[in-house]
């Protein structure tokens, strides 16, 4: 594992989301042996004002530089990580490609390098520094190789061209520049890695992996075959496959199929309300997760097979199996990993089969094989792949 290194993490989400990322359980991990400066991705103006949904409140004095800006978090495992509030930027995506929009993302750069620079040099964090931009191509393409890095490392955990903020014009182009300057790229699936590997100097698979200790907390190694509770943990997007799912709430009227997650989509939620077995629970946060899964007969993840889902190596298979659920899984991308574990289907009709049958011939046994699945997918595990990557990439530039 990484030992004795400065790792500054350029990140395109929040330390303390109400959901959990990849690049948030590696650095915890890291932190341990490592120090760490995780620097938030940055709010923008139109947020201060308009607000932001399913996301902490905006902490003015921080973003406007009224007391630090770097506040010092101790992890559940016993390391230590620095946090960065950037100050706020003028919001962009909106704008065309032309000469306004070119001078503001320099701008919304200089912002972050200008505080990034200084609390770098406060926390004598630059020797042997490893910037590792995780989801934020734009920024990573405007400051990568401005802070004396030692190695620039992309970490790529989802499709860009899916996602709606950078779909808006933008993101593409600058994934595809900053993936050219990089010298790695680290991505979490076999789908990302077949979009990337061709664009970028060189190309690792690092996959998701699971918080062990805290989902084994809704194992239940009794099932009830009686009770049918479909579960759903992730947000309400896009994503998913809604003519699917009709059919399977039409097709089980005695069962409840209960959603947890954010919504981000409008249309998803609107087509979920029309159902009266579905329950919408909304956000929650990591640890009010397990109580959720413990009341789950099986775990489902409904996702359309496109451009997008193809990239995904979903955290919560391993969640699902952590609390001993069965699973049952369209076959959207390269997840065959768990093909002897978990049913997978793209046909509607035996989709609803196996969720059946899985829920009716569930036994304690299944239940503990599937959480010593997940028990050997963790982030600690993960943390040693993406050590052993870091160093094989330094070794070759020296």
């Amino acid at each position: 594992m990484l030992n004795n290194r400065n790792i500054l993490c350029i990140s395109g989400t929040e330390w303390n989301g109400n959901y959990i990322k990849a690049v948030v359980e590696l650095m915890k991990v890291l932190s341990t042996q490592n120090r760490i400066l995780f620097v938030e991705n940055a709010y923008t103006y139109k947020d201060a004002l308009a607000g932001v949904s399913d996301k902490d409140k905006i902490d003015f004095k921080k973003v406007l530089g009224l007391k630090t800006r770097v506040c010092t978090i101790k992890t559940d495992n016993g390391g230590t990580v620095h946090v960065l509030f950037p100050p706020l930027v003028f919001p962009v995506n909106f704008l065309p490609h032309g000469a306004l929009y070119n001078n503001l993302i320099k701008f919304n750069a200089w912002l972050l390098r200008r505080v990034v620079k200084k609390a770098l040099k406060k926390l004598n964090m630059h020797n042997e520094l490893i910037n590792f931009t995780s989801f934020n191509p734009g920024m990573g393409l405007m400051t990568g190789h401005t802070f004396g890095e030692k190695t620039l490392i992309y970490h790529c955990y989802d499709e860009i061209k899916g996602a709606p903020y950078w779909l808006a014009r933008h993101g593409l182009r600058l994934e595809e520049g900053f993936l050219k300057m990089v010298d790695a790229t680290i991505v979490t699936s076999q789908g990302l890695y077949d979009s990337k590997k061709d664009f970028t100097k060189q190309c690792f698979i690092v996959k998701n992996a699971v918080k062990v200790d805290l989902f084994k907390k809704g194992f239940n190694s009794t099932p009830n075959p009686g009770k049918k509770v479909v579960g759903y943990v992730g947000t309400i997007d896009d994503r998913s496959d809604y003519d699917l799912l009709h059919y399977l709430f039409t097709s089980m009227p005695d069962a409840e199929f209960v959603f947890v997650g954010r919504i981000l989509s409008e249309r998803g939620l609107a087509i979920l309300k029309k159902y009266p077995n579905v329950k919408i629970e909304g956000p929650k946060m990591p640890e009010q997760l397990p109580p959720y899964l413990q009341s789950f007969s099986v775990g489902i993840i409904p996702f359309v097979k496109d451009d997008f889902t193809k990239g995904i190596y979903p955290m919560k298979i391993n969640e699902y199996l952590a609390a001993g659920l069965p699973v049952v899984s369209t076959a959207f991308g390269d997840i065959a990993d768990f093909a002897s574990l978990i049913k997978i289907t793209d046909d509607k009709e035996m989709f609803l089969q196996y969720v059946l049958s899985e829920i009716a011939d569930d036994t304690p046994v299944k239940r503990l094989t599937r959480l010593k699945t997940a028990e050997s997918n963790t982030w600690d595990k993960r943390a040693e792949e993406l050590s052993t990557v870091i160093e094989q990439v330094e070794a070759g530039l020296k």
